[in-house]
């Protein structure tokens, strides 16, 4: 009787630990499907409307909130910038290029968004060859075979699909945006596809999100790290990091038109994925 009673204790918790998957699962897929709606539609009333202009002019109306959150952003990221920089070259390297694959499905999926086939390929390819032959992701085979990480981002997709760029913003832990950027830089978190499927097999949703924040900040800091000689140097470090972002998005917005990038700015030479100017 009482060996029953541990086998009906234990399909019990089988079941509830099922249930939890299942409701994970059926969240995964509405989401998802809300997603794919709500995308559809701005597809459809923005690209008949919006001129798609790279030249992005600078806006920043709320520079006083926006300095301060820069401010806040240097505070806590700070130290997390320092770890990444002290770390031994061979640990920080493969730090990075593991941050630089986890992006690649993101990168893939924008670009099928933004019909840039070429790009999307070239994306692929660099995924398979970087998690095969790279141990996971640990090693950039691609790049030094001369196959370069392409951009590809929901912010400069809903570019493509006519959305405004809105004014200049700081977010905490991100950095700097437009606010239709900012916007897409949230969906890309959230929808992170290779995110979806970690939390799908392994871990639950929340976790998902974290991890990839989690890329997000890491990716954040190793950047604040490359500018603090600028940072010591520059007059107005603020204005120097918005004309490094207004640099280098107007070179990836050229680039998603199929321009060339025009990249020649000293805000953003010194970075691993320089910038242009128009």
């Amino acid at each position: 009787m009482q060996r029953s009673n541990s086998c009906h204790d234990a399909h019990v918790i089988t079941n509830g630990e099922g249930t939890d998957r299942e409701r994970e699962m059926r969240f995964a897929r509405t989401w998802v499907q809300g997603l794919i709606a709500c995308l559809s539609s701005l597809l459809v009333a923005a690209c008949a409307t919006m001129p798609r202009d790279a030249s992005l002019p600078v806006s920043d109306p709320d520079e006083a909130r926006n300095r301060q959150i820069l401010a806040m952003n240097q505070k806590t990221l700070g130290p997390l910038s320092d770890a990444v920089k002290a770390l031994p070259g061979p640990v920080h390297d493969r730090l990075h290029d593991l941050n630089s694959n986890l992006k690649e499905p993101r990168i893939f999926v924008n670009d099928v968004l933004q019909l840039r086939l070429d790009a999307a390929a070239r994306t692929a390819g660099r995924f398979v060859l970087n998690t095969t032959v790279g141990v996971g992701g640990l090693f950039d085979v691609a790049g030094r075979e001369g196959a370069a990480q392409q951009s590809g981002d929901f912010g400069q997709t809903l570019f493509l699909w006519g959305v405004g760029d809105g004014p200049y913003v700081v977010l905490p832990y991100m950095g700097p945006a437009t606010t239709r950027d900012a916007f897409g830089s949230i969906v890309d978190v959230v929808a992170d596809p290779l995110g979806w499927l970690i939390s799908l097999k392994i871990a639950s949703t929340a976790e998902h999100v974290a991890i990839s924040a989690g890329t997000t900040s890491v990716d954040a800091a190793d950047r604040l790290g490359q500018l603090k000689q600028a940072e010591d140097a520059s007059i107005d470090f603020y204005s120097f990091i918005r004309s490094g972002y207004y640099q280098t998005r107007r070179a990836e917005l050229r680039e998603a038109l199929g321009l060339p990038r025009e990249t020649q700015s000293p805000a953003t030479s010194g970075l691993d994925d320089p910038g242009g100017d128009k």
